[in-house]
């Protein structure tokens, strides 16, 4: 099973996800900075 996916494209698959995941934070902190005026 492993073998049917190539390396490269798990490690670019697996990079989207934490940038992904990085900015949906950084927007998730700039939302509640607007909201509540302040930032935790």
């Amino acid at each position: 099973m492993r073998n049917l996916i190539p390396a490269r494209l798990y490690t670019y698959d697996f990079t989207r996800l934490y940038v992904f995941l990085a900015f949906t934070l950084a927007i998730a902190v700039i939302v509640y900075a607007a909201l509540f005026g302040r930032i935790l």
